[in-house]
């Protein structure tokens, strides 16, 4: 049972934290639409503890990343790509750490016009 008082946020970044996949996805289908940072959270997590899902579930990663990063370049998705291939692997930390950081960018579109 759920703590009433704590956020399903909180509930996910503890989940994400200690390594428990049930609660994390559970939660975040609780929370409903979520950043593209906590979509990378739960999918480096599906690379460590279910590796058989982590192509499919990396590939939709790209899918959203691509959909929030409209001037990527063929280079930069190949990066990512690369990245998200390296998850769950020898490489997984530096490759998290460096997708982690394409997120935040992604996610700090500048706004022109008044459009993001």
């Amino acid at each position: 049972m759920r703590d009433s008082t704590t956020p399903p946020e909180g509930i996910f970044q503890r989940a994400i934290e200690r390594g428990n996949l049930l609660v994390a996805e559970n939660t975040l289908r609780e929370i409903g639409r979520v950043t593209l940072t906590d979509a990378l959270q739960l999918t480096a997590l599906i690379a460590v503890k279910d590796s058989r899902r982590h192509a499919r579930v990396s590939a939709r990663w790209l899918a959203r990343w691509l959909e929030e990063r409209d001037q990527a370049t063929i280079d930069e998705a190949a990066f990512v790509t690369a990245c998200l291939v390296a998850l769950g692997g020898a490489g997984h930390e530096s490759a998290y750490a460096a997708l982690l950081d394409v997120a935040d960018r992604a996610s700090r579109r500048p706004v022109s016009n008044g459009v993001a």
